[in-house]
């Protein structure tokens, strides 16, 4: 490779010791690559593309949408010799818990 086409130096940000958890909290919400952030936080431009990794929000979120498919396989076990009303009650509310999660991840119910 020629001196030309050699790459530039990074330029590294090492926040104060009193702002490094403040700094990687507000990094780790925003769902966006260091660099990503101190370049939105910067310029004010939007980010080159999306996160490589959800926001801790949509971690929960998707968990929490795992869980619900994990409860509604066992309330369907559950469906013989128990109240069919009461049962077809949970499953309804399952599924407006699902809806939500969905919604809340940007996808459709």
């Amino acid at each position: 490779m020629t001196d030309e086409r050699k790459r530039q130096a990074p330029i590294s940000y090492r926040p104060p010791e009193e702002l490094r958890e403040e700094f990687r909290a507000r990094v780790e919400k925003s769902g966006l690559s260091v660099n990503a952030f101190i370049t939105a936080s910067i310029f004010a431009a939007p980010a080159p593309r999306q996160a490589r990794r959800p926001a801790v929000e949509h971690r929960e979120v998707a968990r929490l949408l795992a869980e619900t498919a994990r409860l509604h396989d066992r309330l369907q076990a559950m469906a013989d010799g128990h109240d069919p009303a009461l049962l077809g009650e949970a499953v309804r509310d399952l599924r407006e818990i699902r809806a939500a999660c969905l919604v809340a991840l940007g996808r459709s119910p």
